[in-house]
């Protein structure tokens, strides 16, 4: 085999970026992970940063841990599981005793109480979500819950945004794949290529 043609095959290895690399790299160790650290400091996916809550009652109820101020009566016409109008998704509009928490977070972890702005982490239950659907040698699709498309379109409305690559991930998914190629060019070139002379 010439030389060149060794050369050849070896740059076309080394540029070669596998589904494992695809799913593990990008996937799961930057596009699972970041974006729910951004969220919690108000960084959305659109890039906007530390979004305004609108409603007022969400906020008493977030810092409250998601727990009723008084008892008896009847349970507000409120969906406490975002800030933004829409039917509800959690549990019934029945009363719950004071201090107890709101239908549909019974038992339910609340991971975030701040209210300085919107960090789409209450519970935590989409980000848990998120996840690798597919990967091939070109690239990786993420997937989150569907039972989260609602909340994930009422919040896209108010600039919300959780779907997507951001600037700062996009740099980040830049070097990882900078970083693969370098090995591999490394690797390959690294080898040792015999030169027939005639």
């Amino acid at each position: 085999m010439g030389t060149a043609q060794q050369i050849k095959r070896q740059l076309e290895k080394a540029l070669n970026l596998d589904a494992q690399f695809w799913r593990n790299e990008i996937g799961f160790k930057i596009l699972r992970k970041e974006p729910p650290k951004d969220a919690k400091i108000g960084l959305m996916q659109n890039n906007k940063q530390k979004l305004p809550y609108f409603s007022k009652q969400y906020v008493k109820y977030k810092a409250n841990n998601m727990r009723r101020f008084t008892k008896g009566g009847t349970a507000k016409s409120f969906d406490p599981s975002h800030d933004y109008p829409g039917k509800r998704l959690y549990g019934s509009k029945t009363a719950t005793s004071k201090g107890g928490r709101l239908s549909g977070y019974e038992g339910i972890p609340i991971v975030s109480k701040q209210t300085q702005f919107v960090d789409m982490t209450l519970t935590g239950r989409m980000w848990k979500g998120l996840t690798v659907k597919k990967a091939d040698k070109n690239s990786v699709t993420m997937t989150f819950d569907p039972a989260d498309k609602g909340k994930i379109i009422g919040n896209r409305r108010y600039g919300r945004e959780v779907v997507g690559i951001n600037d700062k991930n996009k740099m980040l998914v830049k070097n990882a794949i900078l970083k693969k190629l370098d090995r591999n060019l490394k690797a390959q070139l690294s080898r040792t290529i015999k030169i027939k002379v005639t």
